[in-house]
């Protein structure tokens, strides 16, 4: 997922994630830092570049992780509009998300549905950083998958193209 201001690490090409950090209700600071995966591990620190946007960041699905987004050939693009924004808060850091989503062919009709148990279960099913965790951290991940994909469809996303594969 794209954040509102897309930066990228100059040393390894990773795009960043973007969060606030807030103390006692007012925002203490913004930070871009390389997404917490358990299958990954950087030895460096994020050098933060503006991403270019021309071309995806990620070929796989936003909504289930699936690497091949679709045997189609094709990905479902979603946007949200910028008074709907898709945020998850974490303790005291909130995560901004935008548009474009990338969506697989299945994760596009469930979005259609409004159908949440059916995101969850593809995540489940094809989300590969849920390979290497333990248990709790697994059960941990599902809860703020939820909370995202929840925060998602309350955005009312709309259907804005078929993108081809390259």
């Amino acid at each position: 997922m794209e954040t509102a201001i897309q930066m990228v690490c100059l040393e390894c090409d990773t795009p960043l994630d973007f969060s606030e950090d807030w103390a006692d209700g007012e925002l203490a600071g913004i930070r871009f830092e390389h997404p917490a995966r358990p299958d990954v591990a950087y030895d460096h620190d994020p050098l933060p570049a503006l991403a270019d946007l021309s071309t995806p960041l990620y070929n796989g699905c936003d909504c289930c992780g699936i690497e091949s987004a679709s045997p189609e050939g094709f990905v479902n693009v979603w946007t949200i509009a910028a008074d709907r924004p898709v945020t998850l808060r974490v303790g005291d850091r909130t995560y901004h998300y935008s548009t474009p989503w990338r969506v697989c062919a299945a994760c596009s009709a469930a979005i259609a549905d409004d159908d949440l148990k059916l995101l969850l279960r593809r995540n489940i099913q094809y989300n590969p950083a849920l390979e290497t965790v333990t248990p709790q951290q697994r059960e941990m991940g599902l809860a703020l998958t939820r909370e995202l994909l929840l925060s998602f469809l309350a955005a009312q996303p709309k259907l804005q193209s078929a993108e081809p594969r390259v």
